[in-house]
């Protein structure tokens, strides 16, 4: 066993989850991968195994105590012990939705998939981990600006700067965690939310991610897989000074002072 990293990535089989998951596999770091999906998960392990890693997947719904509970479980009896956990998350099932017709399921699935499932994974490593163990979270720099499309989200994960912030001090001698605040990535997820967004505005695709998504940063353009796989394994082995930090990596989309 790779005794230099043990990692777990949640919401890991597409996306930004995979990259990330990607990046530590480069790295060498024993691999946990997790998915709502069993043909998902199959698919990217096999891809990772390219690495010549151990890589195990289990599936698992991020809003569900006992699935939360159950994929961390499964990590330390898999590994031994966890070193490094990135949190990623899927999306709320309404996105893209107008908060005014949001019901309540919506804001409760939001929340636990977030806020508890961040609160959980930290409380189970805190008592059945035997290290101490790095938090990374998976956030975005609209929790500063919300998106109409994405309130619930925007709304909802801004509550992750304080969790990260209140774990750090509280519990710092078990867990260190810090807040990685993305900007715009082209991955599966965003090309359906824009998908539906350009159709109700009555633009193609093409324009809306030029004017709406890329026209949000100076730089014109959107994140890399290789930069966002650059700052995951940075704070992955990250000095532990760095702890209970917000680190925004927008490509200066957000326009505002934070």
């Amino acid at each position: 066993m790779n005794n230099k990293c043990n990692a777990i990535v949640t919401a890991s089989t597409k996306g930004i989850g995979y990259q990330a998951a990607l990046s530590l596999a480069e790295k060498g770091c024993n691999l946990i991968i997790n998915s709502r999906n069993k043909d998902n998960i199959d698919k990217a392990i096999e891809e990772l195994r390219k690495k010549k890693i151990k890589v195990y997947g289990i599936k698992g719904d991020l809003s569900n105590k006992k699935d939360i509970d159950k994929i961390f479980g499964y990590a330390i009896r898999k590994l031994g012990s966890i070193d490094v956990v990135v949190m990623n998350y899927g999306n709320p099932i309404c996105e893209p939705c107008d908060i005014i017709n949001a019901s309540y399921d919506d804001w409760v699935y939001a929340f636990n998939m977030y806020i508890y499932s961040t609160a959980e994974a930290m409380n189970y490593v805190y008592k059945y981990n035997k290290k101490k163990t790095n938090f990374v979270i998976i956030s975005s720099f609209s929790i500063y600006s919300p998106m109409d499309s994405t309130a619930i989200s925007d709304i909802i994960r801004i509550s992750l700067v304080s969790l990260i912030k209140t774990y750090s001090r509280l519990y710092s001698d078990r867990i260190r965690a810090n807040a990685l605040l993305l900007g715009s990535f082209k991955t599966e997820g965003s090309e359906s939310l824009i998908r539906s967004l350009a159709k109700k505005f009555n633009i193609s695709e093409e324009e809306f991610w030029d004017r709406y998504v890329k026209g949000l940063s100076p730089l014109k353009r959107l994140g890399r897989f290789d930069e966002l796989g650059n700052i995951i394994s940075f704070l992955a082995f990250s000095p532990e000074y760095l702890s209970g930090s917000i680190i925004l990596f927008d490509g200066s989309s957000l326009n505002c002072i934070i």
